[in-house]
């Protein structure tokens, strides 16, 4: 495979992965990675660390991290959450 194919599917990981490319480029992303063992691995641990990811981060986040979140955004963007 071209090393330009290879760095498109690479950018493209996270588009493709959650299903947010188009038809035309999401099929030139799956033909690349079944000829290229290199890109289909990369994409194989990305998905895999996605999973393992979701299934590991189901608690809620306490209130304490949430109100100083909300004030973090409201410091940097003035108006933000009125």
């Amino acid at each position: 495979m071209s090393k330009r194919s290879c760095e498109e599917a690479i950018v493209n990981v996270y588009l493709y992965l959650d299903n947010e490319l188009g038809r035309v480029h999401t099929a030139k992303i799956r033909h690349h990675l079944r000829h290229c063992n290199g890109c289909l691995g990369a994409f194989r641990f990305e998905e895999h660390l996605r999973i393992v990811i979701r299934d590991r981060v189901q608690e809620e986040p306490r209130q304490e991290v949430l109100d100083r979140l909300w004030a973090f955004l409201k410091d940097q963007e003035p108006g933000f959450g009125d």
